[in-house]
């Protein structure tokens, strides 16, 4: 009778893509795209009549402060990440798109508001 062997390796289901990207960056990615939710949950619901242009957005702002808050840490760390991997001769890739990120969400930001 052929039985499965407990001790055999399963294959790994990490996509590949996730592992080139880093964790780290997927995980800064959903919380930015959390922040807007959320910034709208704390302004609450509208005065009736929807009239966008008299409530506050002060939910939203600080949802903003938050994101370049946590954009910023996020840079360092990274560009501490780059200089340690480069004096090590490792790769630095994963932490170079760190780096890039924090720049490319501010420049969205800009470029929507």
């Amino acid at each position: 009778m052929d039985r499965e062997r407990d001790d055999e390796d399963t294959a790994d289901l990490t996509p590949a893509s996730w592992l080139k990207f880093g964790q780290r960056n997927v995980l800064y990615l959903g919380f930015v795209v959390l922040l807007l939710p959320f910034g709208m949950a704390l302004d609450g619901p509208g005065p009736p009549g929807g009239a966008i242009a008299t409530q506050s957005l002060g939910g939203l702002a600080f949802a903003v402060m938050l994101c370049g808050a946590v954009s910023l840490g996020f840079f360092v760390i990274n560009a501490g990440l780059v200089v340690i991997d480069l004096a090590k001769g490792r790769r630095a890739a994963k932490a170079l798109i760190g780096c890039v990120l924090p720049a490319v969400v501010g420049i969205g930001s800009l470029l929507v508001r």
